[in-house]
C-alpha cells in the first residue's frame, strides 16, 4: 500500500481534488418548482433545455409544473425566464388566396360542297376566364398549416417534425403543396417558415416555387407569394376536308397572409 501511494501520488491527488469539487457542486445544487398558468410544462421545459445546453441544470415537467435542479444563481435566472415564457399562446389566422387564369384558342378551316358549289369556312375563337378564392384557418402561434390546391388545414403538433420537414412528409400523406409555420415576433412582425415540396422530380416542366425552404419576415396582414403552377395543352385534328387546332393554358398562383388575433 505504501508502494502504491509513493508511485501514484499525482493521480491520487487529482482524484481527491475532483471528488472534493463534485461534492461541493452537489452541495450547492438545489431544486425549485415553478408553477405555470398558461402553458404546458413540456413546452417550456423544451425551451429551457435548449437555452441551457451544457449547463449543470436538469429540467423535469410535471403537468403545469417545472422542477429545475441546479445552482442558485442559475435557478434565479431560470425563474425570471419562466415568467417571461409563461404567456398564453397567440392566435393567428392564416388566409390562403388562390388565383386561376385560364384561356384557350381554337381555329379551324374546312371545305364544303353543296348544289355543285364549293365553299370555304374558317373559324377563330379566343376565350379567357379568371377566378379567385380565399380559405382561412385559425390556429395557435407556432403551429403549422398545410396548403394545397387552395385548401388549408392545420397539422397536429405531434407530426410537425420541428425543423425536419422530412418527418412531416413521412407521417402525413400528401403529394404537393406548402407547409407554412408562422412565428409572431412582435405586433409589427411575423416570421414565416415556408417549405415547398413535390413528389414529382424537381425539374418538372411548368412548376416553380420560391425555394425548398424560405424564411420571410413580414408585417401582419401582408400577402406573401408562395408559388405558382402553369399548364398548357395543344390538340390538332384534321381530315380530308377540315383542320382544327386548339390550345389551352392555365396558371394558378398562391398567396398567404397571417393576421394576429386580439
Amino acid at each position: 500500500m505504501v508502494y502504491f501511494v509513493r508511485r501514484y501520488p499525482l493521480q491520487l491527488a487529482l482524484a481527491f481534488l475532483l471528488g472534493l469539487i463534485s461534492s461541493q457542486v452537489l452541495a450547492q445544487a438545489e431544486s425549485r418548482t415553478y408553477q405555470l398558468n398558461n402553458r404546458p410544462g413540456d413546452d417550456v421545459a423544451v425551451q429551457i433545455r435548449e437555452l441551457y445546453q451544457g449547463s449543470p441544470v436538469t429540467v423535469t415537467a410535471r403537468g403545469q409544473q417545472l422542477v429545475v435542479r441546479g445552482e442558485p444563481p442559475l435557478l434565479e435566472e431560470i425563474g425570471r425566464l419562466v415568467e417571461t415564457l409563461d404567456v398564453a399562446p397567440v392566435q393567428v389566422r392564416i388566409t390562403v388566396r388562390s388565383r386561376t387564369d385560364s384561356g384557350g384558342k381554337r381555329s379551324g378551316a374546312g371545305i364544303s360542297a353543296s348544289n355543285g358549289q364549293a365553299g370555304i369556312s374558317a373559324e377563330r375563337r379566343v376565350t379567357s376566364t379568371g377566378s379567385a378564392q380565399e380559405r382561412s384557418v385559425i390556429m395557435q402561434d407556432g403551429q403549422s398549416a398545410h396548403i394545397t390546391s387552395g385548401q388549408v388545414r392545420t397539422i397536429p403538433v405531434a407530426v410537425r417534425g420541428g425543423r425536419n420537414p422530412a418527418a412531416f412528409l413521412q407521417q402525413v400523406e400528401t403529394r404537393s403543396g406548402f407547409l407554412v409555420s408562422p412565428q409572431v415576433i412582435s405586433d409589427q412582425a411575423v416570421e414565416l417558415s415556408i417549405v415547398s415540396f413535390e413528389e414529382e422530380p424537381a425539374n418538372l416542366d411548368g412548376y416553380k416555387t420560391e425555394a425548398v425552404v424560405t424564411i420571410r419576415r413580414v408585417e401582419p396582414g401582408q400577402w406573401v407569394t408562395l408559388g405558382s403552377t402553369a399548364t398548357r395543352s395543344t390538340q390538332e385534328r384534321s381530315g380530308i376536308t377540315y383542320q382544327v387546332n386548339s390550345s389551352r393554358s392555365e396558371n394558378r398562383s398562391f398567396e398567404v397572409r397571417v393576421d394576429v388575433l386580439p
